[in-house]
């Protein structure tokens, strides 16, 4: 039997083990991980996997890898997501259907993960499989629940952070969300937090302490929605990158009071990365002239892409040489929303200027034909 050859293994498990579970006492010899999933749920070669863990076939293995396989494919789970679960988790197949997958699934349903939402969550963290129901997966979906207002933004939340779930709530999470409480922020702020960012309350204690801190000396009440955002962005930046940023603004001609002033408007700009910072700036001074009080009066303006902004200026500046805009505030034109911007800068323009969509599209030659009439 030691002479087996693979070709041999492999055809019996290929067109055996998916059909019908063996019945055979033929002892077979252990298969990789990876050679299993080649045959049995179409894995290519190149696909990454756990490498050189085995597993052994005999009847016993083979009835419980099927029963495995068969359960995740009775839950929308599709070939290459089966082989994708169990090359980064192989220990799965040794999972008891009954006592261990079943529940887990079952609860995970309960609380909205339906139809092709389930595979997607448990791709996204296979270790909820591995956690004990009972013991952590239940008391942190309670804990959970308890912080929000609603099962529904529960599972927007644990869909969003995918890792929630296994995260530790008793010593972390709930502390964190007490200090917010402490601190008087509203529930319905705190519960728009957890859903939309949730790694503000999976940090250390002292680290939200300080950040909460801060943030309360810069002037922003924590009943205000704006505390919230301004906890986002300053949570995931370190004290040094924090300093970088405003090293950066100051280096850019602001002062440190203008540069907390905006941030105070809209904590978000602060979150872009040096280089975006420096690129906006040069556009907005250099290029649309707007002056440096203008720039960080609107400080969405370091938050928009410059593939929106140059397009929306070229629109712009042709519109002011044909006399047809009546709104000088440009750096509000920049930011206007795409909808209204195109209907009432664009398309509202079209019979005095056809190419005028070119132009904002990217077409250079309509652009020059268009200067050279004006």
């Amino acid at each position: 039997m030691s002479k087996i050859s693979s070709t041999f293994l492999l055809h019996f498990i290929q067109k055996r083990f998916l059909n019908t579970i063996s019945t055979s006492t033929l002892p077979l010899p252990s298969v990789s991980t990876i050679q299993f999933l080649q045959n049995s749920c179409g894995l290519s070669s190149g696909s990454p996997t756990s490498g050189g863990r085995k597993l052994q076939f005999d009847e016993q293995n083979i009835q419980k890898y099927g029963a495995v396989i068969g359960f995740l494919k009775s839950h929308a789970f599709e070939n290459p997501q089966i082989a994708n679960l169990v090359s980064r988790r192989p220990s799965l197949l040794q999972s008891k259907v009954s006592t261990n997958l079943k529940p887990k699934f079952e609860f995970l349903q309960e609380i909205g993960f339906v139809g092709p939402l389930l595979p997607k969550l448990i791709l996204a963290n296979p270790s909820i499989l591995l956690w004990s129901l009972d013991s952590h997966l239940k008391p942190s979906f309670r804990l959970l629940k308890e912080m929000v207002e609603s099962d529904e933004q529960v599972t927007a939340a644990i869909f969003r952070s995918s890792w929630l779930p296994t995260f530790n709530f008793k010593s972390i999470v709930k502390p964190n969300f007490d200090v917010l409480v402490s601190e008087g922020v509203p529930s319905r702020n705190l519960a728009k937090l957890i859903q939309v960012q949730p790694r503000v309350i999976t940090q250390k204690v002292d680290r939200l302490i300080q950040v909460v801190q801060t943030v309360k000396e810069l002037g922003i009440e924590p009943k205000a929605r704006l505390f919230i955002r301004a906890l986002r962005v300053m949570s995931s930046l370190s004290d040094s990158t924090w300093k970088k940023k405003i090293n950066v603004m100051k280096s850019l001609g602001w002062s440190e009071k203008e540069i907390l002033t905006a941030f105070k408007k809209e904590p978000k700009y602060l979150g872009c990365s040096e280089e975006k910072m420096r690129d906006v700036a040069d556009f907005c001074l250099n290029t649309a002239k707007l002056d440096p009080e203008t720039v960080l009066s609107y400080p969405a303006l370091f938050m928009s892409a410059l593939d929106k902004l140059r397009p929306r200026y070229k629109v712009i500046e042709v519109l002011k040489v044909k006399n047809l805009l009546k709104n000088k505030k440009i750096a509000w034109l920049l930011l206007e929303r795409e909808r209204e911007f195109v209907e009432k800068y664009i398309v509202k323009h079209l019979d005095e200027i056809p190419n005028l969509m070119d132009i904002y599209r990217g077409n250079v030659e309509a652009e020059a034909e268009t200067k050279s009439v004006v």
